[in-house]
């Protein structure tokens, strides 16, 4: 590299810059790590910032030793997910003292929560950037990396981990303001993306290779987009040429209505699995908690599915130790457990998050007891679950191969099971027959027949 470009680059973008500019212009060599905390919607956004990484030609690395660019995309829907993000920056804070070079970037929902003030307790970060438009969030991260590509030339929303399995964000924030969630606070309000917008996204990773895809939101049964609502644009995606599945996630039960459980129980492309966060069994918490339906309702809602759709497996959502629960309210909620059976679930112990109406409740379930009844629920899950999966041990069933690893294939039965079958590299991406020789609480062992 020339002395004269040296000097440019000094007076142009700082000493301080020179070595990692000779990094990207001079040998064409740039590290990145991104860790992702958090929802599926932050696992798309991190997807994309992959791809338009991949596309300027970098290098993903699995180590902060090796990374140039270190992203954290943050979650704070809970305590213990900002907890982690500020332990990941303290590693970071270390590792940045024998590498002054590296950019970091803090982004998500922590960023957009905190803000400069991340700057100010961290001095390694570079850039702070919130939740609002990840293409702009995108832009400028190749902007202080010193690359550029056009956003237009990136496939949306492709997964580096699966070519089979995409995901496509429809919508974004939320109107419903549970009392505990901080969602509303951090992505702003529901807006759902142009309908033509999202039919060419999904149109486009199916062309390039995906044969499943997974419609997020945080409201996702809510979408909305003029005269086009949720039921309508499943049936639009499912009109691509050659995609094979749809699955959507997260619903409310206000939003799950007769048009999308007939969509499911009659689109072969939609597949019957819908996850259906219940988060408590008492009408007096579900009204402290504003979630704006009953016990009763709810449970009319998994009774009118399981008619509609006989082989469906519904998953939830489940907090304990909500401010104010007795253990009359626990109780309810872990009978609904055992009554519905859901196929799994995750359970979450409240943690109490600024600006929202729960924060301002007297948080007096203890920490012991809260781990008691999460204890109890996962249990309780658990056994349920090994139950339902022992039931489909010596049954027939169609997965989608979704992954090949070393020495075993994963696949995917439509109602959600993971399957694991021996490696034949043949299957990847297709849809084919196995019979189930073995199962496992969150996992079925196969063999491919024929």
């Amino acid at each position: 590299m020339s002395l004269s470009f040296n000097v440019s680059v000094e007076l142009k973008y700082g000493l301080k810059s020179l070595s990692f500019i000779k990094k990207v212009f001079w040998y064409n060599l740039l590290n990145y790590l991104i860790k992702t905390l958090g929802c599926q919607v932050n696992v798309c956004d991190s997807d994309k910032l992959d791809s338009a990484f991949s596309a300027c030609g970098a290098c993903k690395v699995d180590s902060l030793l090796d990374a140039d660019v270190f992203v954290l995309n943050t979650c704070s829907v809970r305590m213990q997910s900002e907890q982690k993000t500020f332990s990941y920056l303290g590693r970071v804070e270390e590792l940045k003292q024998q590498n002054l070079d590296m950019k970091v970037v803090v982004m998500g929902c922590v960023a957009e929560r905190l803000g400069y003030d991340i700057k100010k307790r961290f001095k390694s970060v570079d850039l702070v950037i919130g939740t609002k438009d990840v293409d702009d969030s995108i832009s400028k991260i190749m902007d202080l990396c010193y690359l550029k590509v056009s956003l237009k030339k990136i496939i949306p929303n492709v997964s580096p981990r699966s070519q089979i399995v995409s995901h496509i964000t429809i919508m974004k924030g939320c109107n419903n303001y549970c009392s505990y969630c901080i969602v509303p606070f951090v992505r702003g309000v529901e807006k759902s993306f142009d309908y033509n917008t999202v039919i060419n996204e999904c149109s486009l990773v199916v062309k390039n290779g995906a044969r499943e895809i997974i419609l997020l939101g945080q409201n996702v049964s809510s979408y909305k987009h003029r005269n086009v609502d949720f039921s309508l644009l499943l049936k639009s995606v499912a009109l691509i040429k050659n995609l094979k599945r749809i699955r959507f996630t997260t619903n409310h039960p206000k939003d799950l209505n007769d048009d999308l459980i007939n969509v499911i129980a009659t689109n072969p492309k939609t597949c019957p699995h819908v996850h259906l966060p219940m988060q408590s069994a008492s009408n007096k918490i579900l009204q402290s908690m504003n979630r704006r339906y009953t016990y009763e309702y709810y449970l009319a809602l998994i009774e009118k599915l399981r008619v509609a759709v006989p082989d469906i497996e519904i998953t939830t959502d489940i907090i304990v130790g909500f401010p104010g629960e007795t253990d009359e309210d626990f109780e309810c909620t872990l009978s609904a457990v055992k009554a519905i059976r859901f196929s799994g679930l995750y359970v979450f112990k409240y943690s109490p998050r600024p600006n929202t109406r729960a924060f301002e409740m007297s948080d007096n379930v203890s920490t012991i007891e809260k781990k008691r009844r999460h204890a109890i629920i996962l249990k309780e899950s658990n056994k349920i679950s090994a139950e339902i999966a022992l039931k489909m041990v010596g049954s027939n069933c169609q997965v989608l191969v979704e992954k090949i690893w070393n020495n075993f294939m994963e696949a995917r039965t439509r109602n959600g099971r993971k399957v694991f079958l021996k490696i034949n590299k043949e299957y990847f991406g297709k849809i084919i027959n196995v019979v189930i020789k073995e199962a496992k609480v969150n996992s079925l062992f196969g063999d491919v027949i024929g």
